[in-house]
């Protein structure tokens, strides 16, 4: 991403008018292994953190990376606010930003969409472990112009980037494309 971007996601933190979702995501509830001991977690671009706040308050621990500062700074803050610990909030542009090098039992992505980052998800998941992505696939530019269809994935698409996993969901509903994976 460029500043330009960074400033954009910065500006849409800071206004209060902007409609921010607040719980975790349910398909991470639906599909999001049982915590254990030392059982870890990566989010990219994480926003406000809710869903890494949901799996923090279960025992997980969890990298969580956003490019914006504002948006980690409120998290952190929610975090404090509720007595935990456990996610590591990282300011990260995921254009350059290498990924942490862990084995993770769990990788999860919601709204964001960069094919040049499968190889290396893949690759942060220990095997046993799983993928849950969800982003925009091109039904949304039915609706929302103008759009870079480019940020969304073709019908079908995900499933691609995880061959040979097991695949616990995979659908092309409506305007989202989800995948929930075990990697072999």
């Amino acid at each position: 991403m460029s500043q330009a971007d960074r400033e954009r996601w910065e500006a849409r933190y800071a206004d209060p008018g902007t409609d921010l979702h607040k719980g975790p995501s349910g398909l991470l509830k639906r599909h999001a292994p049982p915590a254990a001991p030392g059982i870890r977690a990566l989010e990219l671009a994480c926003g406000l953190g809710h869903n890494a706040l949901w799996l923090a308050e279960r025992g997980y621990i969890v990298d969580a990376l956003d490019i914006s500062y504002r948006a980690l700074q409120m998290a952190r803050t929610a975090m404090q606010q509720r007595g935990l610990a456990g996610v590591n909030f990282i300011v990260a542009d995921l254009d350059c930003f290498p990924l942490p090098h862990y084995a993770y039992d769990l990788v999860y992505v919601f709204r964001f969409l960069d094919r040049r980052l499968f190889p290396a998800i893949r690759a942060r998941v220990r095997p046993g472990g799983m993928v849950i992505y969800q982003t925009l696939n091109i039904r949304w530019a039915d609706n929302h112009t103008p759009t870079h269809t480019g940020h969304m994935l073709e019908l079908g698409e995900l499933p691609r980037f995880f061959p040979g996993w097991t695949v616990l969901e995979a659908s092309d509903e409506g305007r989202y494309s989800t995948f929930v994976g075990v990697k072999p």
